[in-house]
């Protein structure tokens, strides 16, 4: 499993989605999200997503890859088992 943090683009419905960086703006990132992901923090101070997502699925730009030690020291107790 891989952890990301991932921005947040905040759609026309008021929905806080996934983001990505395109041409320096942050946009939805919806279309290119594929099954398996899972939410596992929202953080509406930063704001961003942690995400743990499968090996399928490609880090978008804007993403930040992250180890789970790097994420429990942001997050403490988020990653279990590490």
């Amino acid at each position: 499993m891989t952890y990301v943090y991932v921005p947040i683009f905040v759609n026309q419905a008021g929905l806080k989605n996934a983001a990505k960086v395109e041409e320096g703006d942050l946009v939805d990132a919806q279309s290119d999200l594929i099954g398996g992901i899972v939410a596992l923090k929202y953080d509406d101070g930063v704001p961003r997503y942690v995400f743990s997502i499968p090996e399928a699925q490609q880090i978008l730009d804007g993403w930040e890859q992250k180890t789970a030690e790097e994420i429990n020291a942001d997050y403490p107790g988020l990653i279990q088992g590490v």
